[in-house]
Protein backbone atom coordinates (compact mmCIF):
# COMPACT_ATOMS: atom_id res chain seq x y z
CA UNK A 1 0.00 0.00 0.00
CA UNK A 2 1.25 3.76 -0.86
CA UNK A 3 -0.02 7.24 -0.37
CA UNK A 4 0.54 10.37 -1.95
CA UNK A 5 -0.06 13.43 0.12
CA UNK A 6 -0.42 17.06 0.00
CA UNK A 7 -0.97 20.04 2.41
CA UNK A 8 -1.54 23.17 2.27
CA UNK A 9 -1.89 25.62 5.30
CA UNK A 10 -4.82 23.68 6.92
CA UNK A 11 -5.78 22.06 3.83
CA UNK A 12 -3.89 17.92 3.63
CA UNK A 13 -4.74 15.98 0.79
CA UNK A 14 -4.07 12.21 1.13
CA UNK A 15 -4.93 9.35 -1.56
CA UNK A 16 -4.49 5.45 -0.62
CA UNK A 17 -3.21 3.25 -3.40
CA UNK A 18 -4.42 0.07 -1.82
CA UNK A 19 -7.12 -2.34 -3.00
CA UNK A 20 -10.48 -0.96 -1.14
CA UNK A 21 -13.86 -1.95 -2.18
CA UNK A 22 -17.15 -1.18 -0.44
CA UNK A 23 -16.70 -2.71 2.60
CA UNK A 24 -13.29 -2.56 3.25
CA UNK A 25 -14.56 1.23 2.92
CA UNK A 26 -17.19 1.07 5.16
CA UNK A 27 -14.71 -0.19 7.69
CA UNK A 28 -13.00 3.29 7.34
CA UNK A 29 -15.98 5.06 7.93
CA UNK A 30 -17.02 2.73 10.94
CA UNK A 31 -13.61 4.02 12.68
CA UNK A 32 -13.85 7.56 11.99
CA UNK A 33 -14.42 9.69 15.15
CA UNK A 34 -17.86 11.50 14.30
CA UNK A 35 -21.33 10.81 12.97
CA UNK A 36 -20.61 10.18 9.32
CA UNK A 37 -22.60 12.58 6.80
CA UNK A 38 -23.16 10.82 3.15
CA UNK A 39 -21.77 13.19 0.57
CA UNK A 40 -23.49 12.78 -2.52
CA UNK A 41 -21.91 13.07 -6.32
CA UNK A 42 -18.60 12.14 -5.07
CA UNK A 43 -16.44 9.53 -6.12
CA UNK A 44 -18.77 6.14 -5.74
CA UNK A 45 -19.13 6.81 -1.93
CA UNK A 46 -18.09 9.74 0.49
CA UNK A 47 -18.58 10.49 4.03
CA UNK A 48 -17.87 13.57 5.95
CA UNK A 49 -17.26 14.30 9.05
CA UNK A 50 -17.04 17.37 11.18
CA UNK A 51 -14.24 16.98 13.88
CA UNK A 52 -12.99 19.31 16.73
CA UNK A 53 -9.41 18.68 17.81
CA UNK A 54 -7.70 21.28 19.99
CA UNK A 55 -10.23 23.56 20.10
CA UNK A 56 -10.64 24.19 15.85
CA UNK A 57 -13.21 22.36 14.10
CA UNK A 58 -12.61 21.09 10.90
CA UNK A 59 -14.20 18.77 8.10
CA UNK A 60 -12.92 15.48 7.29
CA UNK A 61 -14.29 13.71 3.93
CA UNK A 62 -13.03 10.23 2.75
CA UNK A 63 -14.53 9.77 -0.41
CA UNK A 64 -14.03 6.10 -2.35
CA UNK A 65 -13.31 6.18 -5.88
CA UNK A 66 -12.63 2.61 -7.68
CA UNK A 67 -9.66 0.99 -5.37
CA UNK A 68 -8.73 4.08 -4.19
CA UNK A 69 -9.54 6.38 -0.96
CA UNK A 70 -9.07 9.81 -0.74
CA UNK A 71 -9.30 11.63 2.79
CA UNK A 72 -9.68 15.19 2.91
CA UNK A 73 -8.82 17.09 5.71
CA UNK A 74 -9.99 21.01 4.95
CA UNK A 75 -11.64 23.92 7.41
CA UNK A 76 -14.90 23.98 5.87
CA UNK A 77 -17.13 21.27 4.41
CA UNK A 78 -17.31 23.51 1.10
CA UNK A 79 -13.40 23.92 1.10
CA UNK A 80 -13.26 19.89 1.36
CA UNK A 81 -15.72 19.34 -1.25
CA UNK A 82 -13.63 21.65 -3.50
CA UNK A 83 -10.85 19.64 -2.98
CA UNK A 84 -12.32 16.19 -3.90
CA UNK A 85 -13.58 17.54 -7.11
CA UNK A 86 -10.23 18.76 -8.29
CA UNK A 87 -8.42 15.43 -7.42
CA UNK A 88 -10.95 12.98 -8.02
CA UNK A 89 -10.82 13.68 -11.48
CA UNK A 90 -7.35 12.98 -11.83
CA UNK A 91 -7.47 9.66 -10.32
CA UNK A 92 -8.08 6.63 -13.01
Amino acid sequence: MGECAYREGELYVSVAHASYDRQSFRDVVDHTKGQPVTEPGLGDAAYSFHVQEDAQDHVLLDVLKGSRVVQITAPTAEEARKAASSVLPQLR
